[in-house]
């Protein structure tokens, strides 16, 4: 299991909704972008810190559309990672995931 799968698992098994952008999505980037546009939390799988080109577009697209923005691990290009909210583990990032749900169902 790649640690995509891993994180959409464990999120899942916490009842937490959550839209997962793959690699072979059929939509390519424009399928990746309208998970954007539909997220509250924007959340980057970076093994080891890396990102490429289309991830690079993904953060600067949630950025444009004021979504909180997580990466895994920081990413080694300081203006990159001005746009970001911050580096959470897996578990950070379900804890996270978790409040959210809590105060929109309070709303």
């Amino acid at each position: 299991m790649d640690k995509i799968e891993e994180l959409e698992t464990r999120l899942k098994k916490e009842n937490i909704e959550c839209a997962v952008s793959k690699t072979r999505d059929a939509r390519g980037i424009l399928g990746c972008l309208e998970k954007i546009d539909d997220a509250d939390v924007v959340y980057v799988v970076n093994p080891e810190g890396y990102v490429g080109k289309s991830v690079c577009l993904d953060i600067g697209y949630a950025y444009a559309k004021n979504k909180q923005i997580f990466v895994m691990h920081s990413v080694d290009d300081p203006q990159l990672m001005k746009l970001v909210d911050g580096t959470l583990s897996f578990e950070e990032t379900v804890s996270l995931l978790k409040k959210e749900a809590e105060a929109k169902q309070k709303e």
